[in-house]
């Protein structure tokens, strides 16, 4: 017998009637056992139930996620779990977070599998011992399954993926990172990095390897029309762009932040003006705010440099490459312990969870025979005396005060202890091993230091300068002293990281002819694109009524209310819809606007000098103060002495 539980919210948003559940879920298995030729024998049982979320955005997030657990047996008999999410979004719904799946879903489909293809590509021409694996490079979940379908005006999305929150991964519930998980997640997307410019490299050289061969078909009687473009061999960014169309939709995937830009700077303007004593930092805001179109890249002047890229292919630069877009603390799930001895721990879930089928009820009981009860006849008692002596660790204290080496078998079926004498056990209860649903929420201590981190957030993986997404890194998840004494350190372990993994893939990073104050300065174009990213996401993450009352009890010269975007507020029943303005994440979006505005009246931006860690801007910061301090003092006693003479 097949157990198959599907929630209620689950058929709702998937416009399932009853029957068609069990349907769908059989032949989402097929479909992941013939990809990865596979066979089953039997499916044993499905749950599909909502999944617990620590952040769910209103603007991005208000996706549906549910979590199903799937039980089958292969073709040896042999129980095989799989744990994965199912993102589900509708249109009718939310838009906004049915255009991101939609991108989302084509980023895991095509192109991770792209990247991974290319790894392995590289990989065999190497030795056994100087292989790299796909896995160690690409910190991203497994792509299960994907789904379109299309009613009238509603269109519906569904990406399936594996569930790394089972395998010990877990979310970081606060805004910001600390500096291990800081530099966990700096080696992580340096690596994705890595693999997308040596896939770019690829792509290149058989577009040039294509351009070649059709030039060499060509004969005198072919004749080219101008503006006929039917046979023509895209090169460059163009061929980049035709075989991944989605890797150009960066104004598409961040129209939200994009269209709602001047209504998140007025209220990051207005959360500025609650603190009186920092006044001067609005007008650098109001300096900065000038130029938002033009650092957020809004101004299309690059049709004469597409034209360029169209006849030299090679003119692109070697640091852009598939650029993951906009990252937050919440793109990234961090993994604590280390993978040795974790035998047991993989094999004890597969009867731990809700048991329904009679197959299942009678599983082997080889893990669990301290913590089985008393057999009901001879022949279980039997078969229980063969693992008597099987070397494994008793899950709880045992009850029984008798040894197991001198005691004969047959005493084994009393209880020695009073208290149980007179209870009866059932069958089921003498099989089945005692359920353990506690599910851990963190790692055991909470102190620990990650030992890498899984990328789980791809809606906004565009085509761009990978020194951008580092930027971005900095002002959406980055603590304050990160940005102020470790930030340099930070981009030195994001390019060695970088040059180890294209070195490892084959890759000749000296043919980039990039030196260590090149890459600096290119990061440091785009620190004012990830501080101006990093006040849209901060604000598009702020309740607008949680702000205003902030505002009322503040400082605020004006008491001016904030009037935020128009977004669909989706279930009320999530209480996370946005991160609350606490203490530390006031202080948070304080000290960001803080380093940019030092680090903006610097002389190292205004002559454009190699930039350095945002304490140095601080410390020059408060030295001129001083210093224009100390003059008008000097100001005004010369004009005291002159008026006494």
């Amino acid at each position: 017998m097949v157990y198959v539980y599907v929630c209620k919210r689950f058929k709702v948003c998937m416009d399932m009637v009853s029957g068609k559940d069990s349907e769908w879920i059989l032949n989402l298995v097929k479909f992941y056992l013939k990809h990865r030729r596979k066979e089953m024998q039997k499916l044993e049982r499905a749950e599909v139930n909502p999944k617990k979320r620590l952040h769910a955005a209103s603007y991005d997030s208000s996706s549906d996620v549910f979590k199903i657990n799937i039980v089958y047996k292969d073709q040896k008999g042999v129980d095989q779990e799989l744990k994965w999410i199912i993102k589900v979004t509708r249109s009718d719904v939310n838009d906004v977070a049915n255009v991101l799946l939609k991108h989302e879903k084509q980023v895991f489909s095509r192109l991770v599998s792209d990247l991974i293809n290319t790894v392995k590509q590289k990989s065999a021409g190497f030795l056994e011992g100087a292989r790299v694996s796909p896995k160690d490079l690409i910190l991203t979940p497994e792509f299960i399954y994907e789904e379109t379908s299309h009613a009238a005006d509603v269109s519906r999305h569904v990406l399936v993926l594996d569930n790394l929150e089972e395998k010990q991964f877990f979310g970081i519930p606060s805004g910001a990172l600390n500096l291990s998980h800081f530099k966990c997640a700096v080696k992580t997307i340096a690596k994705i990095h890595a693999v997308g410019i040596c896939h770019k490299i690829l792509l290149l050289q058989s577009f040039a390897q294509q351009e070649a061969a059709a030039r060499q078909k060509k004969t005198h009687e072919d004749v080219e029309v101008e503006g006929d473009d039917k046979n023509k061999i895209l090169v460059g960014k163009e061929g980049i762009f035709s075989r991944f169309p989605f890797l150009s939709d960066r104004l598409h995937t961040m129209n939200h932040l994009i269209s709602n830009r001047h209504t998140f700077l007025n209220m990051y303007h207005q959360f500025l003006k609650c603190f009186p004593k920092e006044d001067y930092l609005i007008d650098i805001f109001e300096y900065i705010r000038m130029s938002t179109d033009d650092i957020l890249m809004l101004s299309k002047e690059e049709p004469e440099e597409e034209e360029g890229e169209e006849e030299k292919p090679d003119c692109d630069h070697p640091l852009d490459s598939i650029a993951v877009g906009v990252l937050e603390a919440r793109s990234f799930l961090f993994f604590y312990e280390e993978e040795e001895g974790k035998e047991n721990i993989k094999a004890i879930p597969k009867g731990t969870k809700v048991q329904r089928s009679h197959s299942d009820r009678a599983a082997t009981r080889k893990n669990y025979d301290s913590q089985k009860s008393v057999p009901g006849n001879k022949n279980e008692s039997l078969k229980n005396n063969v693992n008597k002596d099987m070397p494994a660790k008793a899950k709880c204290p045992k009850i029984e005060s008798f040894n197991k080496s001198d005691k004969a078998p047959v005493k084994t079926n009393r209880v020695q202890n009073k208290f149980f004498q007179n209870v009866k056990k059932s069958q089921d209860d003498a099989i089945v091993p005692p359920l353990q649903l506690k599910k851990r929420v963190g790692p055991a201590n909470p102190l620990a230091k990650p030992l890498k981190a899984a990328l789980v957030n791809a809606k906004y993986v565009t085509y761009n300068r990978v020194t951008n997404d580092l930027a971005v890194l900095f002002f959406t998840c980055g603590d304050t002293l990160i940005r102020r004494f470790y930030m340099i350190k930070m981009v030195e372990v994001f390019a060695e990281t970088m040059g180890i993994t294209l070195s490892s893939l084959g890759v000749d990073t000296d043919q980039f002819h990039i030196n260590w104050q090149q890459f600096i300065q290119e990061f440091q174009t785009h620190l004012l694109y990830g501080f101006m990213v990093g006040v849209l996401v901060s604000m598009a993450n702020t309740d607008v009524a949680e702000l205003n009352e902030f505002i009322k009890a503040s400082g605020h010269p004006d008491k001016k209310e904030v009037i935020g975007p128009s977004t669909e507020a989706g279930d009320s029943d999530i209480s996370n819809r946005f991160v609350k303005l606490t203490p530390p994440r006031l202080t948070f979006l304080l000290d960001m606007m803080k380093d940019v505005g030092s680090y903006v009246e610097s002389k190292d931006f205004e002559l454009g000098l190699p930039l350095t860690n945002f304490g140095r801007y601080q410390e020059l910061w408060s030295m001129s103060d001083n210093v224009d301090g100390e003059e008008e003092e000097d100001d005004d006693e010369e004009s005291d002495e002159e008026e006494e003479e």
